[in-house]
């Protein structure tokens, strides 16, 4: 990897549109978003070609902002999502989170805390070859996408990975690692942090950093409707992938995200919940037992804006790696009710949760495996 330093837009270029993004998300209701979401089906598969020529006319150097529209908004919120990594010094190299999401800095929505992220974005210009380390029986994945969103390759494989602006298709590459932890085991931690100060970058020059100026009142209205209208996926099958290989509709409500989500349901199958009675009093538990995974599961609760809702018990999720297991080996998670007890995790009012199956394994595929729900206790 060069020594020449990147060149990168001011961090308080953007400072207004991450601020607001939470305030959308406040009462945000479902109006209009059925307009929005009917003519994606096609606009959302040609929107790669018109946004880079876009982007190629108009740079954050311009004195006017361009408009956030349903057309383009893919590419606007992953822009928010790329300078955030930029701004943290992931630019033409990784920016290595070492322990779990801060609850207190959550990039975006939907974050979960079963993997360490390793996040960067490269300048095309010149290739970039990203080296896997081999980290045995532990989940590890490397995830690129374009400016707009689509997965251009999905890797979990240990070896050397060339991407180009070719395979891309768009001057700016996200990449992110995931890798897999216990965040309760401090040994478990260390040795994925060493695995990723293991991943390699080559790249004979950074490049630069600059995208347009996106309007924020618009940024902020799409956002805003985009949001609650996730909740009403069961599950994220056709969210993610290549342009041929989303659900156009689905792929837009997801595209809220900024950084995309594993191509599914190979690599992941990702079903998200949302309790009749999830007031925030009403303790519900759900019982797995043999989950049939080879990467990992989780259970993961949200609040109804999709963060992960700050609590004095510090408990959001639970993962096989993390579960206390009865004598029989079942898994038993408590949403609610009380903290002491075993796989307990704090519901704020207007919870959801998210089960995440990574490398499912033919019954999840299938349908002869149904992840059980979570039901109110009597």
């Amino acid at each position: 990897m060069s020594d020449e330093p990147p060149d990168t837009t001011a961090e308080s270029d953007f400072e207004p549109l991450r601020a607001t993004r939470r305030t959308a998300l406040r009462g945000a209701g479902l109006a209009g978003i059925l307009a929005l979401a009917s003519g994606s089906a096609t606009a959302s598969q040609q929107s790669s070609e018109a946004n880079t020529q876009q982007t190629d006319q108009q740079s954050s150097a311009a004195d006017e902002s361009i408009p956030v529209t349903w057309e383009n908004y893919p590419r606007a919120n992953c822009h928010v999502a790329f300078q955030s990594t930029v701004d943290l010094g992931g630019f033409g190299q990784f920016y290595h989170r070492r322990n779990v999401t801060p609850i207190e800095d959550q990039l975006v929505v939907g974050e979960n805390r079963d993997v360490i992220a390793s996040l960067g974005v490269f300048d095309l210009t010149e290739p970039v070859t990203i080296t896997l380390p081999d980290s045995g029986d532990r989940y590890m994945s490397m995830n690129v996408q374009d400016e707009d969103q689509y997965v251009k390759n999905f890797a979990t494989d240990p070896g050397g990975y060339t991407i180009t602006r070719e395979l891309v298709d768009t001057q700016y590459a996200g990449v992110l690692v995931r890798t897999f932890v216990d965040p309760t085991d401090p040994a478990d931690l260390e040795q994925a942090r060493q695995l990723q100060d293991e991943i390699e970058v080559n790249q004979s020059s950074a490049g630069s950093f600059e995208i347009p100026n996106w309007d924020q009142q618009s940024y902020q209205r799409l956002t805003a409707a985009l949001i609650p209208v996730g909740f009403t996926l069961d599950d994220y099958s056709g969210a993610f992938g290549d342009v041929d290989e989303v659900d156009p509709v689905k792929f837009f409500i997801a595209s809220t995200a900024g950084w995309t989500g594993v191509p599914e349901p190979e690599a992941a199958f990702i079903l998200q919940r949302i309790p009749a009675q999830n007031d925030g009093t009403t303790p519900h538990t759900l019982t797995v037992e043999d989950v049939p995974v080879d990467g990992f599961w989780s259970v993961t609760v949200y609040n109804s804006d999709f963060y992960l809702e700050e609590n004095e018990f510090d408990a959001y999720t639970v993962s096989n790696a993390t579960a206390e297991r009865a004598d029989d080996g079942s898994v038993t998670i408590h949403f609610g009710g009380d903290p002491d007890q075993p796989n307990f995790i704090y519901t704020p009012e207007g919870w959801n949760y998210t089960v995440r199956l990574y490398e499912p394994r033919e019954e999840i595929l299938d349908g002869s495996y149904q992840f059980p729900e979570a039901q109110p206790v009597e």
